[in-house]
């Protein structure tokens, strides 16, 4: 299937515009070609890699902070050397030899040597928390910030997403304009033979060919804009694909285009509480709450059980001599640290209200968003229906005024002013068509309507 654009008409002399501008065959895939731009775009972006490695990092988060509930397994061991230290025996050696003369037997040992410290402890601890506050509080805080990140990235996504389907409407309305401009310089060049020839035949003066002259030279200078706005909106687009800058894309059919709001605009007010934005400010405001809870878990005590199993002495020996095994239940309380919790769970009220303020700011920014968009979209269509009025009388226009010159009744000027006219019409609709194109992408981000690749 093709689509075929549609074309100025000349006849006489100048020949028939339309004739060349009639144009190019492009085949209609079946597949949204926006769509497609986009979900490369999000799938090859670096930013939107850099928000995925985040979201990761958080969820990650998550679970460091839920391996603190977790029983802690470690091994400690020292052997050292010492110099001064404390023996046992020098104190008790002299009372168990003179218990031993007043019984008159060797009932106690009195070559005791046992340094403190041990020369060598080797032990295997478990820890493991009973009740600690400020461990609830930091796995909310990280839950908080994991949603966070996750909708940092999916905001980005959206973003992205629209980005990258308005650069690529930017890029095939430019597209449409070099060929426009490119068939407009033919019939001017054309037409400038044309009038050559009648200067030779004498049947025009001379400043009929300067004026088509004057024409060409005005034709290449806005076809040289236009080629240059092509290349540079296609290294835009390029840029967001993370490819190339010089990287051809697919021609975009002009059928394809949106050409209308999808939904209502209260529906589309309705539909914007799906903003990724919001799921932000709620994360923030999760986020404060957390550091809340955290600075009232100062005010309460922690407690731990904690198991050392291992072997003692002044030398290695793995026996029930030397074993040792010590169950400890620790309780932590802080009483009193000159107001510091209290001022920080200040804070963090403090902070909670402000994302509450956030909230509502959020929700008047994101309404004016979507009505503005929502009108902005009525006010293109309106303009594409212009456009086209616009065009369907430029052509008729230019019709009568080249039959009329053709026939001799018409100035080369009107007719250069005809032709004019028709070339401006014909972008005009171009930038029109697109433009409404572009109005709607930008509502379906406003308003959340689309649903993001994956």
């Amino acid at each position: 299937m093709f689509t075929i654009r549609p074309a100025f008409q000349r006849s006489g002399p100048a020949l028939r515009l339309g004739a060349v501008l009639a144009l190019l065959a492009i085949p209609i895939r079946a597949q949204d070609p926006l769509d497609s731009i986009a979900r490369i775009a999000i799938t090859r972006n670096l930013a939107v890699r850099q928000g995925r490695e985040a979201e990761t990092q958080g969820q990650l988060a998550v679970r460091q902070a839920r391996g603190l509930y977790l029983p802690s397994v470690g091994v400690d061991a020292r052997y050292s050397e010492l110099s001064g230290a404390i023996n046992i025996g020098d104190a008790v050696n002299p009372a168990y030899a003179a218990l031993n003369q007043l019984l008159g037997r060797d009932v106690f040992p009195t070559n005791i040597n046992q340094t403190l410290p041990f020369k060598q402890e080797t032990r295997l601890r478990t820890t493991v928390p009973l009740f600690n506050g400020a461990l609830q509080a930091n796995l909310a805080a990280a839950r908080a910030v994991a949603s966070l990140r996750g909708a940092e990235r999916a905001a980005a996504v959206r973003r992205l997403d629209a980005a990258a389907r308005v650069a690529y409407l930017d890029h095939a309305r430019a597209r449409r304009a070099v060929e426009v401009w490119e068939a407009t310089l033919d019939v001017l060049r054309e037409n400038e033979r044309a009038a050559s020839r009648m200067l030779a035949a004498g049947t025009i003066t001379g400043d009929v060919v300067f004026r088509a002259r004057a024409a060409v030279a005005d034709g290449e200078q806005q076809l040289a804009e236009a080629v240059r706005l092509r290349q540079a909106s296609l290294g835009a687009l390029n840029l967001l694909l993370d490819r190339e800058l010089d990287t051809a894309v697919p021609e975009l059919v002009d059928s394809l285009l949106p050409t209308q709001a999808p939904v209502s605009r209260d529906e589309a007010l309705a539909n914007a509480r799906r903003r990724e934005e919001f799921d932000q400010a709620e994360a923030g405001v999760a986020a404060a709450r957390a550091q809340g809870r955290a600075a009232s878990s100062a005010f309460l005590p922690s407690v731990a059980l904690a198991a050392d199993v291992g072997v003692q002495g002044a030398n290695y020996a793995f026996n029930s001599k030397h074993d040792v095994a010590i169950a400890s239940l620790v309780l932590s309380w802080n009483l009193f640290n000159g107001g510091q919790d209290a001022r920080r769970r200040e804070v963090a009220a403090s902070a909670e209200r402000a994302m509450s303020y956030r909230t509502a700011e959020l929700q008047r920014a994101v309404a004016l968003e979507v009505v503005t968009a929502h009108d902005a979209v009525g006010v293109a269509q309106q303009a594409l229906a212009a456009a086209q009025a616009r065009v369907d009388a430029a052509r008729r226009a230019f019709q009568m005024v080249d039959r009329r010159f053709a026939e001799g009744l018409a100035a080369h000027l009107e007719w250069s002013d005809a032709r004019t006219q028709r070339t401006a019409a014909e972008l005009n609709l171009v930038l029109s068509r697109y433009t409404l194109a572009a109005r709607v992408v930008d509502l379906e981000r406003a308003a959340a309507l689309r649903r993001l690749p994956q």
